[in-house]
C-alpha cells in the first residue's frame, strides 16, 4: 500500500502563508510610516487572513510542527502586535495638536499593546495542549489588532484632537489588558450548523457580507468590539467549561 505520510514539499506550504503573514504585517509598517493609514490597515487584515490559512492547511495536509508553531507566533508578533501599534501611534499622536505628554501616553500605549500581545501568545503556546479548544484564554491577538485598526478605518483622518488621542489610548490599553486577562472567549472551532436550520447561518453570513461590501470599517468595529464584550454578556456560557484540550 502506498504511504499516506504528506510529500516533503507539502511541509513548507503552511510556512509559505506565514511568511506571507509577516511580509503584509512588515508592508503594514511601511506604509503607515508615510502616512498611509488605510493601505496598512488593509495589510493587517489581510495579515489576518494569512494567519488562518497556515493553521488550516497544516492540519488540512498533516504538516503540523513545532516549527511552524514557533514561527507563527513569532509573525503574529509582528503583524498583530507591532504593526498595529505602530499604526496607530502614528495616525494618533502624530499631529501637532497634540502635546508632548499625550505623544508620551500614545507611546506607553503602543507599547503595552505589544507587550500584552507576545505575553498572550507565549502563554498561548505553553497552555495550548491544557485549554479546551472550545474557547481562547484572553482576547486573541488577531481580534485585538482588528479592532485597533478598525478605529482607524473609520476615522481615517490623522487625530487632531487632544480628547479622542486620550480616549483611543484607553480604549487600546483595554483591549491590551483584555489579551493578558483570564477571560475566556468563544473560539468558533466547535460551532455546529444545526441541519434542521441551516437558512439562518446563511442568512448571518449574508448580512456579514453586505454590511462590509457597505460600510466595511463600521462593521469590522462593531463585530470586533461586540466579540470583545461577548463574555462579558453570555457570562453563564464562558465561564463553566473545564479545561483539556488544545486551544488558539
Amino acid at each position: 500500500m502506498a504511504e499516506k505520510n504528506p510529500r516533503k514539499g507539502a511541509f513548507i506550504l503552511p510556512s509559505l502563508f506565514t511568511i506571507a503573514n509577516l511580509f503584509f504585517g512588515f508592508s503594514a509598517i511601511l506604509f503607515a510610516e508615510s502616512g498611509k493609514y488605510q493601505i496598512a490597515c488593509f495589510f493587517v487584515f489581510v495579515s489576518a487572513i494569512m494567519d488562518m490559512l497556515d493553521g488550516r492547511i497544516a492540519r488540512m495536509t498533516g504538516t503540523e510542527s513545532q516549527f511552524g508553531a514557533e514561527l507563527d507566533s513569532i509573525v503574529d508578533v509582528v503583524s498583530f502586535g507591532v504593526a498595529p501599534a505602530f499604526i496607530f501611534y502614528h495616525w494618533g499622536f502624530s499631529q501637532p495638536a497634540i502635546d508632548m505628554f499625550l505623544k508620551r501616553l500614545g507611546w506607553a500605549a503602543a507599547f503595552i499593546f505589544v507587550s500584552c500581545g507576545a505575553l498572550r501568545l507565549a502563554r498561548f503556546n505553553i497552555q495550548k495542549n491544557i485549554v479546551d479548544s472550545k474557547y481562547f484564554v484572553g482576547v486573541p491577538i488577531p481580534i485585538a489588532a482588528i479592532f485597533t485598526i478598525s478605529m482607524v478605518l473609520r476615522f481615517p483622518e490623522p487625530v487632531n484632537s487632544p480628547l479622542f488621542s486620550y480616549i483611543v489610548s484607553m480604549m487600546v490599553i483595554f483591549v491590551a489588558l483584555l489579551m493578558v486577562s483570564k477571560i475566556k472567549y468563544y473560539s468558533f472551532k466547535k460551532t455546529k450548523i444545526k441541519k434542521e436550520k441551516p437558512y439562518s447561518f446563511v442568512i448571518v453570513i449574508i448580512i456579514l457580507f453586505a454590511g462590509l461590501i457597505i460600510a466595511p470599517a463600521t462593521i469590522l468595529l462593531l463585530f470586533a468590539f461586540f466579540y470583545l464584550i461577548h463574555p462579558f454578556i453570555f457570562r453563564n456560557g464562558s465561564h463553566k467549561e473545564p479545561q483539556s484540550k488544545a486551544s488558539k
